[in-house]
Formats: C-alpha cells, structure tokens, sequence
C-alpha cells in the first residue's frame, strides 16, 4: 500500500506523551501513531462471514427461548441476531 507523508500540528505535552508512550511500545513514533489512528478507525464490529457463524443444534434451541428482544440489543451483537433470526 502506498504511503504518503502528512504534516500536522499538535500540543508539545501531547507530542511528549505519544513519544514516551511510542518508546514503551519499543516501536518509532510514525508506527505508534499510525497504530493508533487505525485502531480509533477501526469499524466497531468486523465484518462476519456466515460461514463464522456456525452454530449447533442445541445452542440454536437455546435461541428460540429468548423471544423477540429490542433491534437495539441484537444489532450489538451479530452472532445473536443470527442465532434468533434462526
């Protein structure tokens, strides 16, 4: 992947900080901040195959006893919307 050279302004106490923080880590500074940017990036759930999601008889029965709970509170969690869409 090709890489360019972005420049960019910030605090000396917080440069310091990602500094030391960067040596701890035993890595350079560019690789602890690129590090970092790509983690806050990150989608908050990864992508899942189907194929991730096998699941056996007895746990799908188990699915079947929780209902219909909130959009809310299976779209958290993929495995258990695809077990109760099941």
């Amino acid at each position: 992947m090709a890489t360019i050279e972005v420049i960019f302004e910030i605090e000396s106490p917080l440069y310091e900080l990602l500094k030391r923080n960067a040596k701890k880590q035993n890595c350079s500074l560019n690789n602890y901040v690129v590090a970092l940017l790509e983690e806050a990036t990150a989608p908050i759930f990864p992508h899942i195959e189907e194929q991730d999601l096998i699941i056996d008889q007895d746990l799908l029965s188990l699915g079947e006893t929780f209902g219909n709970l909130s959009p809310e509170f299976t779209e958290s969690d993929p495995k258990l919307a695809y077990l109760l869409s099941k």
